[in-house]
């Protein structure tokens, strides 16, 4: 003779919550790294410079990631950047797209300033719009919220290196501007 207990709402909640939290689990194991070919890039003239720029673009950057070695005179962002050169996939019936972990390095920097940055947030995420150059000594990083780093060089050169395998993601940067 089996005993059969009867099933509480509270406790068909919690099960409930437990096959969701197993799923989420699921699609995060294969929303995990993802080979993809490593981009390794130098930039010694404004033109290659607007090719980083354009692969870096929305790049996600904590406060934290940003490093200047004066006596090395060097500049370097640790950034988690959207993969624009990738289309996007369907997984799970869903639209993924891929981030990646990259370092950006500037070499022969003479100054750093940076403008509109909340040191003390640490956490808080910019998103890097675009690297801009029209002069010969001086580097812009143009983030979303006013916020931006002039790097004053004697000669431009700047490096973009892919770090490790790509990852999927489910959101896409939206560049839409709503209308007044």
């Amino acid at each position: 003779m089996a005993i059969r207990l009867k099933t509480t709402g509270a406790q068909k909640k919690i099960q409930g919550e437990r096959l969701s939290q197993r799923q989420e689990l699921i699609q995060a194991r294969q929303l995990s790294a993802v080979p993809h070919e490593l981009l390794k890039l130098k930039a010694s003239d404004f033109i290659d410079l607007k090719v980083i720029s354009a692969l870096v673009q929305d790049a996600l950057v904590p406060v934290s990631n940003f490093h200047y070695d004066q006596a090395g005179k060097a500049f370097t962002i640790l950034a988690n950047r959207f993969c624009w050169e990738e289309s996007p996939e369907i997984l799970n019936h869903q639209k993924v797209y891929g981030r990646i972990l990259c370092g950006l390095y500037f070499k022969n920097v003479d100054k750093v300033q940076q403008i509109a940055f909340d040191r003390k947030k640490t956490d808080q995420d910019y998103n890097l719009l675009a690297i801009e150059a029209d002069k010969e000594d001086e580097i812009r990083l143009i983030f979303s919220g006013d916020s931006r780093i002039k790097l004053t060089v004697s000669r431009l050169c700047c490096h973009l290196t892919d770090l490790e395998d790509m990852r999927y993601t489910i959101t896409k940067p939206d560049h839409e501007r709503k209308s007044a």
